[in-house]
């Protein structure tokens, strides 16, 4: 699945208004929060922060979902994941 022409020019837009922000903190749980004040959650957020820390998706993931902000994204991302599972073997793996 790839990703829409909307989301790439929001996405690439994002990282570089938040760029100069990141080459002066690298810290990742600030960049959540400035993410969040730029109202950038979710997908986008993960693949700006992959963007800007240069690492893998999972390394992104990681960083958005341990920043402290992102408490209400994490409950929702594993409640959602506990319902797949609850619904049947095979539906997350």
């Amino acid at each position: 699945m790839g990703l829409d022409a909307a989301r790439l020019v929001r996405v690439a837009a994002t990282t570089e208004r938040v760029r100069p922000f990141w080459e002066t903190s690298r810290d990742p749980h600030l960049l959540q929060e400035r993410l969040m004040e730029l109202d950038c959650h979710g997908v986008d957020a993960v693949l700006v922060t992959k963007e800007l820390m240069r690492c893998d998706l999972g390394d992104a993931q990681q960083a958005f979902f341990s920043a402290p902000c992102r408490d209400g994204e994490r409950r929702f991302h594993n409640a959602a994941m506990d319902t797949l599972e609850d619904e049947g073997p095979g539906l997350t793996s």
